[in-house]
């Protein structure tokens, strides 16, 4: 007889809690709804808002996050703030695979438009369609987007289309 055990970890926090202490470890994943989380720490100077995208505070912070992503250098993509904001100093749930409505950089228009991380943890088209590509890093794609400068568009986050 062959037995299967769920080795999946049980929480008792929704993705949506926000807490000044971690109550799990940093970096742990979960799946709520279809969508994957990992659990990260706001080291950066500012609240992380729904909508913006989140990058490694340093290249030795693990999964200390913020949003202060920069134009014209590489920036990489930890995941999208989604349920709530999560202020300084703060630990939460970063979605990093599925859909929510984010805000750009600049003027987008198509459907399944390519998307990268670009400044202030807004995006970016990846494919060169706008003048300051900060990154060729696709971490999306952006749906029927059709949005001016600063707009907002419904998106798939995480790079398994």
């Amino acid at each position: 007889m062959t037995m299967y055990f769920n080795t999946a970890i049980g929480y008792e926090e929704t993705v949506s809690q926000v807490t000044a202490t971690n109550s799990v470890r940093l970096g742990d994943r979960r799946w709520h709804d279809g969508e994957e989380y990992v659990y990260c720490y706001n080291a950066g100077g500012a609240t992380l808002t729904t909508g913006l995208g989140v990058t490694p505070a340093t290249a030795a912070s693990g999964y200390s996050v913020a949003g202060t992503s920069t134009t014209e250098v590489f920036n990489p993509c930890v995941g999208v703030v989604k349920q709530t904001e999560i202020s300084t100093s703060e630990y939460g749930w970063i979605m990093t695979k599925g859909y929510h409505t984010i805000a750009m950089v600049s003027a987008t228009t198509g459907d399944k438009v390519p998307i990268a991380l670009g400044a202030s943890g807004k995006f970016i088209e990846a494919a060169g369609g706008t003048g300051s590509v900060g990154t060729g890093a696709v971490v999306g794609v952006a749906f029927n987007a059709n949005t001016g400068a600063a707009g907002a568009v419904y998106a798939r986050i995480g790079r398994d289309f």
